[in-house]
C-alpha cells in the first residue's frame, strides 16, 4: 500500500535523541535546568523580557487570564474560529466569553469589531493568530491603552510569525501577553507544552509560582543547595509546570525553527501553484509577506464551497491523505450553546468550508502533488450540494 501522507508530524534529529538520553542519564527529568534554558533561549528568540514554560497552551491562557485579573463578573472577547481550549481557559476563570465574528478573508478578529463589542465588564481580549497569520497588534494596542483591558494572544499556531515588524511574543505592552503551544504537530514540537511571553518580569515571577501550586521555591532550586529551605505556598496555584524531559525535545526544535519555517513556506508555494488546477477551490489568504509581516504557516487551508466539505475530507482520507478540519466554530459545539453571540456568518461559513492540508517538514514535493491530486479528484467526484 502507498504510504499515508499524514496531516502533521514533528521532525526529530540526533540532537533531540541525544539531549533526551542525557536528561534520562542525569536522573533529573522533572522541572529543572533544561526548562530554565528553554525559557532563556525562547525569550532571546522572541525578544521578550520573560518566558514562563508551562504544561500546555491551555495552561498558559488560563494563568495569563488570572494574572490579568480576569474573574467572575468579567467579560472576555474572543473569536468563535478557534480550538475549544480558548473558551475553556476563559471559563476556568469564571468570566464570560463574548464571541465576535471574524473577518471573512483573514479569519481573524478585527480590532475595530472588538472595540465595538467592549463593555464596562470587558477585562480582556483573547484574539487567535489563526493558522499562523499574525494579528494587527498595533490596532489592538490602540484600543486597549488607558482602558485597563488586557490582550492575551492565543498564538498556539504562530511561533515564528512576525507582526507589525516584531516577532509574535516580543515585548509590546505591559497589558499584552502571548501564549504558545508545543503540541507534537506545532512548528516547535515536544510531547506537550506551552509558554507565556510577557513584558512584566514581576508578573512572570508570579506566573512561575502559580504554575506549581503557588510555591515560592521549586524542587530544582531546593535540590541545588545544601541548606534546607521549606517550600511555602504564597498564592493560589496549579499543577501546570513543564519538565526537563519535554524541554530536551523542544530545545533542538527551537534551534531549527527558521529552517522549519523556510520548508513550510516552500511547501506552501508548491501548494499555491498546484491549486491553480483545482476548480472552485481557493487557499485561505495569508496576507503580505515581508520584513513587517511573516506568516508562521502552521496551517495551509483551502475553502471548498457548498455542502461537500466533509465528504471531500472523508474521500481524501480514504486515499491516504491526512486532510483535516480546523475548526468547527465553537458556537456550533453542543458544549457551548449557552454562549450568547450575535450573528456569526463569517465563522459559520468557514466552519463548513475549511480544509487543512498536510503541512510539515517531512512532506516532499511528490507528497504535495499527491495531496492536491486527491483534493482535485475528491472535489470533482463530490457534488456541490445534496438534494
Amino acid at each position: 500500500m502507498t504510504e499515508r501522507v499524514v496531516f502533521g508530524e514533528p521532525w526529530f534529529g540526533d540532537e533531540e535523541q541525544q539531549l533526551v538520553a542525557e536528561t534520562i542519564a542525569s536522573r533529573w527529568i522533572g522541572q529543572g535546568p533544561l526548562v530554565e534554558r528553554f525559557e532563556r533561549e525562547l525569550a532571546s528568540y522572541l525578544e521578550a523580557s520573560a518566558v514562563v514554560a508551562v504544561s500546555s497552551c491551555t495552561a498558559a491562557l488560563h494563568l495569563s487570564l488570572l494574572v490579568a485579573g480576569v474573574g467572575p463578573g468579567h467579560e472576555v472577547i474572543t473569536t468563535p474560529m478557534t480550538f475549544v481550549a480558548t473558551i475553556n481557559a476563559i471559563e476556568y476563570t469564571g468570566a464570560t466569553p463574548v464571541l465576535v465574528d471574524v473577518d471573512p478573508v483573514s479569519l481573524l478578529l478585527r480590532p475595530e469589531d472588538v472595540d465595538a463589542a467592549i463593555t464596562v465588564r470587558t477585562r480582556a481580549v483573547v484574539p487567535v493568530s489563526f493558522g499562523g497569520r499574525p494579528l494587527d497588534i498595533d490596532g489592538y494596542l490602540q484600543i486597549i491603552r488607558g482602558r485597563g483591558i488586557w490582550v492575551i494572544e492565543d498564538a498556539a499556531h504562530s511561533i515564528g510569525a512576525v507582526a507589525c515588524g516584531q516577532r509574535v511574543g516580543s515585548d509590546r505592552d505591559d497589558h499584552y501577553i502571548t501564549c504558545f503551544s508545543f503540541y507534537p504537530n506545532k512548528n516547535v514540537a515536544s510531547a506537550e507544552g506551552g509558554a507565556i511571553a510577557i513584558a512584566d518580569t514581576d508578573l512572570a515571577g508570579r506566573l512561575r509560582m502559580m504554575r506549581l501550586h503557588g510555591l515560592d521555591i521549586d524542587a530544582w532550586d531546593r535540590y541545588q543547595g545544601d541548606d534546607y529551605a521549606p517550600s511555602l505556598a504564597l498564592v493560589a496555584g496549579y499543577k501546570y509546570n513543564w519538565t526537563d524531559l519535554q524541554a530536551a525535545i523542544a530545545i533542538p526544535q527551537l534551534e531549527r525553527i527558521e529552517g522549519f519555517l523556510a520548508i513550510r513556506r516552500y511547501l506552501a508555494s508548491q501548494y499555491d501553484e498546484l491549486l491553480r488546477e483545482v476548480p472552485q477551490v481557493a487557499a485561505v489568504a495569508r496576507g503580505e509577506h515581508g520584513l513587517r509581516t511573516v506568516h508562521a504557516l502552521h496551517l495551509y487551508q483551502v475553502r471548498v464551497p457548498g455542502s461537500r466539505r466533509d465528504r471531500v475530507v472523508a474521500r481524501m482520507r480514504s486515499e491516504g491523505v491526512g486532510a483535516a478540519v480546523h475548526y468547527v466554530g465553537v458556537n456550533l459545539h453542543p458544549r457551548f450553546r449557552h454562549l450568547e453571540a450575535q450573528s456569526l456568518p463569517n465563522s459559520d461559513s468557514a466552519s463548513k468550508e475549511l480544509i487543512s492540508l498536510p503541512l510539515h517538514p517531512g512532506i516532499s514535493v511528490d507528497d504535495a502533488c499527491r495531496v492536491i491530486d486527491s483534493l482535485k479528484r475528491s472535489v470533482t467526484l463530490e457534488p456541490a450540494s445534496v438534494s
